[in-house]
């Protein structure tokens, strides 16, 4: 059978007037999210491309500042963030279907003996952190309180965690705060595990989410289409097969 011009617009109309192109920002979080383009350019943005993308949508992906990243989506000149956690943004909205779990832990260079044993123990120590990051209720109390203002030092822009590091191995912070998970990758890909080790936990795992404006009215329909599409990737196995590419597993 042969196709008219106008019966073929007229049959993709409706897939047309549903697409949306769907602006994410955020800093990168590697392996969740890293560099727009790259051949691995994070296991949220694989699986966000591909539910949304089944879905008609196109994936506007961008690195900027954490800050930078939820100032946008609450002023609307983007639509999403990926790697939220709750307490990040609880004014944004978040779909029921976490990116993953993880938690906070407390890093110190290789020869350093100290030991994390709660905020206490941060006593005369240098921290460092990233700005607009949530590191868990105490912690986060620990570092909002004006007393130890002059002992936490924050880092900021799309690359604050790899200026973390070498600011801790350079002596400049004694302490850093992060992310396992995340930490893991960058110490790795930088060939620097060996001068950094775990000195405590500061949270334990938690979930992490993508989280979209509050203001849009299509938010809704996007998360419903991105928890739909998650579900059909871990029943497929393609979550699990996404995850071993970048030496992840489900637990």
């Amino acid at each position: 059978m042969k196709w008219s011009v106008v019966t073929l617009f007229a049959l993709l109309l409706p897939a047309l007037a549903g697409a949306d192109t769907i602006r994410l920002r955020a800093d990168a979080w590697f392996p969740v999210n890293g560099e727009p383009g790259a051949e691995q350019p994070g296991f949220g943005i694989e699986a966000l491309t591909t539910v949304w993308r089944e879905a008609g949508h196109e994936l506007d992906y961008r690195l900027m500042s954490w800050g930078r990243s939820l100032e946008a989506v609450r002023n609307g000149s983007a639509d999403c963030v990926i790697g939220a956690y709750k307490e990040d943004a609880p004014d944004l909205r978040f779909p029921e279907q976490e990116l993953g779990r993880d938690g906070v832990g407390i890093y110190v260079r290789a020869a350093d003996e100290w030991h994390y044993s709660g905020v206490e123990s941060l006593a005369r120590r240098t921290v460092g952190v990233i700005s607009e990051y949530s590191y868990g209720e105490e912690l986060d109390d620990w570092l909002a309180d004006s007393a130890n203002a002059t002992r936490i030092q924050m880092a900021y822009g799309a690359d604050a965690l790899e200026g973390n590091i070498r600011k801790l191995l350079a002596g400049r912070v004694d302490v850093l705060l992060e992310s396992p998970m995340i930490m893991n990758t960058a110490l790795r890909k930088l060939e620097l595990a060996r001068f950094v080790r775990l000195s405590g936990e500061g949270k334990p795992p938690t979930p992490f989410y993508i989280a979209c404006s509050s203001a849009n009215p299509k938010v809704p329909e996007w998360l419903r289409q991105f928890d739909e599409g998650m579900i059909r990737l871990k029943q497929s196995g393609q979550w699990r097969s996404l995850l071993d590419g970048y030496g992840l597993s489900e637990d």
